[in-house]
């Protein structure tokens, strides 16, 4: 793989909200899955754990339980990430900052999206009530909800951008210290 190519992958990327009503096969969510165990993580602790939504109940109440994700029940599956806290127990050295472990989870995120993207399938990250989703799903007290990722085929219309959105100028986002 070139700089170009994942440069282009990046570009590619953008959030579907909208979706096809073909569901996402177990096969492509184990795929986007292997995606995930890459991901760089604090210590190596890989705490993420990804709770798989296909049933439409629970879909249902988690829509409610999104931030600005009113459309996760259109989604062709839904992904819940956890972090779990009890791992930081068996770090070879100290965690810090035990936000790092949430932070590794968004990682693992993120690759799932890139993934998605390279699979022709949408995607899009939603913040959630951590208290909602946790009695949801009835987690154990050890994880922490990280956020959700919507997967879908896209819906006749979405498969192309129509425009891009614009970035800011990259003069405008770093400052070195020299």
């Amino acid at each position: 793989m070139t700089y170009d190519d994942f440069h282009s992958l990046c570009q590619h990327r953008r959030s579907i909200r909208y979706f096809d009503e073909k569901p996402v096969s177990k096969e492509e969510v184990l795929t986007l899955l292997k995606l995930a165990r890459l991901a760089p993580s604090v210590e190596n602790l890989q705490p993420w754990h990804f709770h798989v939504i296909y049933n439409p109940e629970l879909r249902k109440k988690l829509t409610e339980a999104s931030c600005y994700g009113n459309f996760v029940e259109g989604a062709g599956v839904f992904i819940v990430v956890t972090a779990n806290r009890s791992l930081e127990n068996k770090a070879k050295e100290i965690v810090w900052n035990p936000r790092e472990l949430e932070y590794s989870c968004m990682a693992a995120m993120t690759n799932v999206i890139l993934g998605a993207t390279a699979m022709e399938i949408g995607s899009c990250w939603v913040s959630l009530h951590h208290g909602t989703a946790y009695e949801i799903l009835k987690l154990p007290r050890h994880e922490t909800v990280v956020g959700g990722l919507m997967l879908g085929h896209f819906k006749r219309g979405e498969e192309q951008n129509s425009n891009g959105h614009e970035r800011n100028p990259l003069e405008e986002m770093y400052t070195f210290h020299e």
